[in-house]
């Protein structure tokens, strides 16, 4: 029995999507499984109003330099992940027009926790 080309190609079209889709795709799914703490915060002025733009960074107690940066958006709101292992950061805004602030904040290590920070920037005098 001779078989055709064309009677071919459609089985073996079949057999390479049903084995494609049954592989996990490999796109950082595997970041999604790791643990992390979350720290989220917002960004205001003494009057409380949101301050977008405002640069934040976050370094661990023992480091000199920050390893996490994140900006302010349009409601004032930022947020980070930080490996979920206990440790104390130093969280700072870096602002050109308000008065900068440094807060720190301890994270217990736990998966999915959330630390919260806010910081209330008053205006520096010219």
């Amino acid at each position: 029995m001779k078989t055709s080309l064309r009677t071919i190609t459609p089985a073996l079209l079949l057999a390479f999507l049903a084995a494609a889709l049954a592989v996990p795709l490999q796109s950082g799914d595997e970041d999604k499984e790791k643990s992390y703490a979350l720290l989220s915060g917002s960004v205001h002025t003494a009057d409380g109003f949101s301050l977008p733009g405002v640069p934040v960074s976050v370094r661990r107690g023992e480091d000199r330099k920050p390893r996490w940066r994140a900006v302010s958006d349009a409601r004032g709101e930022f947020a980070l992940r930080l490996p979920a292992e206990p440790a104390t950061y130093e969280v700072a805004t870096e602002s050109k027009d308000h008065e900068n602030q440094t807060r720190t904040v301890k994270v217990a290590g736990t998966d999915k926790e959330t630390v919260v920070v806010l910081f209330r920037l008053a205006r520096k005098s010219k």
